[in-house]
């Protein structure tokens, strides 16, 4: 019988001593027990300098465990579009996107805190909101109680992570496989499985984004969020395969790739930068062009105060200078200069997720239960100051229609940041342990010899 825990982590048995020696991982094992005790500190100190602030620990653990789902997503995309178009330049870097994919179980297990602090990070859980004879009856939330509602949450959660865990695994099992045992029948089967895991990977990541970040300010709602999310994802996918194989390739590993590659990256990275930034201001124009009260408070809590210092450096920093900058051929040619500013906009992906996440901490909280509704119900009138956490500044906000908005404002997110940082150590450290269990590039893929010849054109 298998052994679960092995499932969990590498569903294929390590074949490290039967991989060609070129296509070995030699880093050794500080490689990933470095990232694992990093994040393991880190997200240690973060957990106790929050344990007076339930609220704010649960939102800070919900901004890095969906940081790390979205890059594996990104990566889960990256792998499928690859098989799917048949690409041959990309063989050579394609083992670091599938051992990110293979991290869905463990993200599985990672994501039970959002699942048992639910009370904390969703509003729509208060049961009161439900109730048309309590004073805190919310119509447009009850309105909504046939998906939101705590069971059918936890349904698709496991619904989501069961498809995942499905996908990134067979496309993680047969590719390894491959190498040790060449077969073009397992190309077919490659192709096969993101034939169908593309349209299945596009739904239940839209519909988690609109549950696990969306659902944080349940009386808004954006049909263009789950693009929104994805595109957020991709990039920091990207981003964290091109420094990884930058990486690996400074340390002797991966020969493989090339600068040529690496081009090719900076390529897809720029492409991302652009296309997040045209669905992020699609979005905007839409809300700001209706201009309905019920519809722009979320941006109105968003672009006033702090948070919107937090709005201008997005714009800034994760759009205006990473265009700018990685426009030029040099930039996507010159490792360093890549490595840069893929770190860069790792942690600009953070930052739009913490914009996205920590204004709405206070509807969540357990004092608020402050969603009164004026007009019968049908709009919300105010949003009722809470007790602020120690290191939170509330600010009342004049929003559309007379409505008060007490919005947590931003500051230095060193919690925050801990915890986010923890857990993605943690990730990296796994994905590289896993790594090192096998070849690092799929040597023995059918289009190897024709991606080792790429060259940008």
């Amino acid at each position: 019988m298998a052994n679960p825990l092995s499932f969990v982590f590498d569903p294929v048995a390590a074949e490290r001593d039967r991989v060609p020696q070129r296509y070995r991982f030699l880093g050794g094992q500080r490689w990933w027990t470095t990232p694992l005790a990093i994040g393991a500190a880190l997200l240690v100190a973060g957990l106790v300098m929050t344990l007076a602030d339930v609220p704010r620990l649960l939102f800070a653990y919900l901004i890095g465990w969906t940081f790390c789902l979205s890059i594996s997503l990104g990566a889960l995309f990256f792998v499928m579009i690859h098989h799917i178009t048949k690409a041959r330049w990309s063989t050579t870097i394609r083992r670091i996107p599938e051992a990110l994919v293979a991290s869905f179980p463990l993200l599985a297990i990672a994501g039970l805190p959002v699942l048992f602090g639910m009370h904390d990070l969703y509003h729509w859980t208060h049961a009161e909101l439900y109730d048309p004879a309590s004073p805190y009856y919310d119509s447009i939330i009850a309105g909504k109680k046939l998906y939101l509602n705590t069971p059918f949450f936890i349904v698709r959660y496991v619904l989501y992570f069961a498809a995942w865990t499905w996908l990134g695994s067979r496309l993680w099992s047969i590719s390894v496989r491959n190498d040790a045992r060449p077969d073009a029948e397992n190309t077919l089967r490659l192709r096969k499985i993101s034939a169908y895991g593309i349209p299945l990977a596009a739904v239940t990541t839209a519909f988690a984004s609109f549950d696990y970040l969306m659902s944080t300010d349940p009386h808004w709602f954006s049909t263009m969020f789950g693009v929104y999310f994805w595109a957020g994802g991709w990039l920091g996918a990207l981003c964290l395969i091109t420094f990884l194989a930058l990486l690996l390739k400074k340390a002797g590993m991966l020969p493989e790739v090339t600068v040529e590659h690496t081009q090719d990256m900076g390529k897809y990275m720029f492409a991302f930068v652009v296309f997040w930034t045209y669905v992020a201001f699609s979005q905007y124009m839409l809300y700001w062009y209706a201009n309905l009260p019920e519809e722009i408070v979320w941006f109105h809590k968003r672009s006033e105060g702090g948070w919107g210092i937090v709005a201008a450096s997005l714009l800034i920093f994760n759009f205006i200078l990473p265009f700018l900058l990685l426009l030029p051929r040099v930039t996507k040619r010159v490792a360093p200069a890549l490595a840069t500013m893929a770190v860069w906009l790792l942690v600009m992906h953070w930052v739009d997720l913490w914009w996205i996440a920590m204004p709405s901490m206070h509807v969540a909280a357990e004092a608020s239960h402050a969603a009164l509704a004026a007009g019968g119900g049908d709009l919300l009138a105010s949003l009722q100051a809470v007790v602020p956490p120690a290191e939170a500044v509330h600010e009342a906000v004049e929003g559309p229609a007379g409505m008060s908005l007490h919005v947590v404002q931003p500051h230095l997110p060193l919690v925050e940041m801990a915890i986010w940082l923890g857990l993605f150590g943690l990730y990296v450290g796994v994905a590289l342990a896993r790594l090192g269990r096998h070849a690092v590039t799929p040597y023995s893929d059918p289009y190897f010899a024709e991606s080792l010849r790429f060259e940008n054109v």
